[in-house]
């Protein structure tokens, strides 16, 4: 238990600000932009259409919560605990599910370049939209034993009141499978991928191979820089209210660092668009051929990296 009356300061407020306005019309913007694209190519559906339909998706869903954030954050709640449990879960479950399905492409890029061969056992449309599905099993499930935590602890919306620090085991929920697993699998498969392309001729003559290597090195970085901080601090603010309840200012600024380190993992939601309009636009047979030769060919129109 502790007596400290945490708040988020004006600075912290001034920062939150200045990344949420843009993150929303950005996000908003480069959402639809890629939703228009895929409706133009919807047709010619393929199993990487289905992951990148499903992020943004979960992203847009996101965008959705982040003003009422914004509001609560400068305001008092006017609305019921109920509404706020919502938005709070909307944000939650719509943040994993684009962690889920972002690492769920890397491994079918993987498996792409590394065993063309084997491919089509894991590249469908109706497979991927089973993947799809569990991404949104996982994290809905971790949103009920949120709130079974969260109903024994008092909590503004959007801010958690420090009388109690919540379960270590659902803080290591978080962190290992809603973090540290995805990183494990996406940092794996990314170097493999980008060590295959540069093995073989990164002449001018095959400037797609560069192309994709900066786009899955750039997917890799936009996902450490965005979701990094935010899971080092919700193990910050366990640490802090376990050990140093009564530390005040080491519980401020555990408290000030979540919000802000929450801020930048937003920025994911506007991110992943631009990324993935620049995938949707890229061949993956193309990128499939210069690995493997001619031999996949056959499948060049169907599928985009």
């Amino acid at each position: 238990m502790t007596l400290c009356n945490l708040t988020l300061g004006t600075k912290v407020q001034d920062f939150q600000m200045v990344i949420a306005i843009p993150t929303f019309i950005l996000g908003f913007l480069a959402n639809s932009a890629v939703l228009v694209l895929f409706c133009r190519q919807w047709r010619n559906c393929s199993d990487m259409m289905v992951y990148l339909a499903n992020i943004v998706l979960a992203d847009s869903t996101a965008l959705v919560s982040l003003p009422f954030r914004m509001y609560s954050y400068r305001k008092s709640w006017p609305f019921s605990r109920g509404s706020c449990q919502v938005l709070i879960s909307t944000y939650f479950v719509n943040t994993y599910v684009s962690i889920f399905t972002t690492m769920a492409i890397s491994v079918v890029r993987f498996v792409a370049i590394k065993f063309p061969f084997k491919a089509r056992a894991v590249m469908s449309p109706l497979k991927a939209l089973m993947v799809c599905v569990l991404t949104w099993v996982v994290p809905c499930s971790l949103s009920a034993v949120f709130h079974d935590v969260a109903a024994n602890s008092t909590m503004r919306c959007f801010q958690k009141d420090s009388d109690r620090p919540l379960p270590l085991s659902f803080i290591l929920v978080l962190d290992v499978v809603g973090f540290l697993l995805p990183l494990i699998v996406m940092t794996f498969c990314s170097v493999n991928v980008i060590r295959t392309l540069v093995k073989k001729d990164m002449s001018k003559n095959h400037p797609e191979r560069k192309q994709s290597v900066r786009i899955i090195a750039a997917n890799l970085a936009v996902f450490i820089v965005c979701f990094s901080p935010v899971h080092f601090g919700y193990m910050l603010k366990f640490l802090s209210e376990t050990y140093w309840s009564h530390d005040c200012g080491r519980l401020q600024f555990a408290h000030s660092f979540v919000h802000v380190a929450s801020s930048l993992a937003s920025t994911n939601c506007f991110l992943d668009s631009f990324s993935y309009y620049f995938l949707a636009t890229s061949s993956w047979g193309t990128l499939r051929e210069a690995c493997c030769g001619t031999q996949q060919r056959e499948r060049q129109h169907s599928t985009v990296i």
